[in-house]
């Protein structure tokens, strides 16, 4: 158990302190606390600022619990009886007492209770505080071994924010600039900026209707110049923004022999360049007139529970067990995903999900871009020669 655990318990128990005041004390001040960090967009290593909150809620609760327990030995004197106990003592013969001694009597029970019992209480309730490896093995590196266990079937991962630290307006500025002169980049940027507020808000409250609203944009550009131009984002944008360590596990799900997923709701020829990486790629898919895209989805994007459903489906399809599967995603939008498979894993998680991965006892992945790399302050493509046909503005 942590140190800080121990403490409380300790306090606690001081007979000088007024413990159900100091426990509402606590309990207000951690749920105020908890209510503004679940306010803010907190991801990944500042999410878990939130579940360390919650973490110490849940430690006074426990600990409160041990005074109660504990407490009633201090203020009670107890005889047990143990008549059935020594009558079924009695009945054995004298070879199954010699391999069986439950006999209480034969029990010192001073050394047992301070030489014994409680040291092993103490040992349990505080951390080693003397030097050595640890007798355990970290609980990430088990959670780790499992999920890359050769009898997995299917490593399911989401994109943004799971592999790469981009998002679908990144990718759509990206493109949307790239045949732009420097006057309309700067006017792009003005626009989007001052849409940005309603594009959260709508975000957060349905991904699917805000990528559906948001894919519009992309009516009447030729199908052609996005195809060229995705192919150059491929190396610009989305492996300059990748996590190394995410498409390490990609890899080694692969060497394992699991089945690799890619279920984003990101537009199919944003991810094309990523095929190589993955068995299965599951993306929005934008309807064609022509040379020119609609801008009106051809499936409802893949997103909250369509996600599980969509693993579910695949699973069904290739014979394979959900049970046996990882899921990696990093929002609490995906726990539909998360929670339908068997080895669900949490990487750079927004605040909720971070508070409900550590009292779920998921693993968490602090998956980040590669120290040194090129970060833009905003997300333009590269200036090339402007033309007549462009992604629509």
């Amino acid at each position: 158990m942590p140190a800080r655990f121990a403490a409380l318990v300790d306090v606690l128990c001081d007979p000088t302190v007024d413990v159900d005041a100091f426990a509402n004390v606590e309990q207000r001040a951690l749920g105020i606390a908890e209510r503004g960090l679940h306010a803010l967009p907190l991801r990944g290593r500042q999410a878990e600022w939130s579940a360390a909150v919650e973490a110490r809620r849940a430690d006074i609760d426990r600990a409160l619990e041990y005074v109660e327990l504990y407490g009633l030995y201090t203020e009670c004197e107890a005889i047990y009886q143990v008549d059935n106990l020594m009558s079924l003592w009695d009945s054995l013969d004298h070879a199954d007492q010699d391999a069986f001694c439950f006999d209480p009597t034969v029990v010192d029970w001073p050394h047992y209770i301070s030489e014994i019992h409680l040291p092993s209480v103490i040992q349990h309730a505080r951390v080693r505080t003397t030097p050595g490896r640890s007798r355990s093995t970290d609980r990430s590196a088990r959670l780790r071994s499992q999920v890359l266990d050769p009898s997995r079937h299917v490593a399911a991962f989401d994109l943004e924010n799971t592999l790469i630290a981009s998002n679908v307006v990144t990718s759509y500025s990206w493109l949307a600039t790239r045949r732009l002169d420097p006057v309309d980049r700067f006017r792009y940027v003005a626009k989007t900026l001052a849409e940005a507020p309603g594009l959260l808000r709508l975000d957060r409250r349905d991904r699917t209707d805000f990528l559906r609203h948001f894919y519009r944009r992309y009516r009447d550009a030729p199908v052609e110049q996005v195809s060229n131009d995705t192919e150059e984002m491929l190396g610009h944008l989305i492996l300059a923004n990748c996590f190394p360590d995410g498409l390490r596990r990609v890899r080694e799900h692969r060497a394992a022999g699991h089945r690799t997923v890619l279920i984003t709701g990101a537009l199919d020829f944003h991810v094309a360049g990523l095929a190589p990486l993955f068995d299965e790629i599951i993306a929005a898919e934008m309807a064609v007139d022509g040379d020119r895209y609609t801008g009106e989805m051809v499936t409802v994007p893949p997103t909250g529970e369509a996600r599980a459903q969509l693993l579910d489906e695949y699973c069904q399809r290739e014979g394979l067990d959900l049970a046996e599967c990882v899921a990696y995603a990093d929002s609490s939008s995906d726990l539909p995903l998360l929670e339908a498979v068997g080895f669900p894993v949490a990487v750079n998680p927004e605040t909720r999900l971070a508070a409900i991965a550590r009292t779920r006892g998921w693993l968490v992945e602090d998956w980040r871009r590669v120290k040194g790399a090129r970060r833009p302050p905003l997300p333009l493509g590269p200036l090339s020669a402007p033309i007549n046909t462009r992604v629509r503005r």
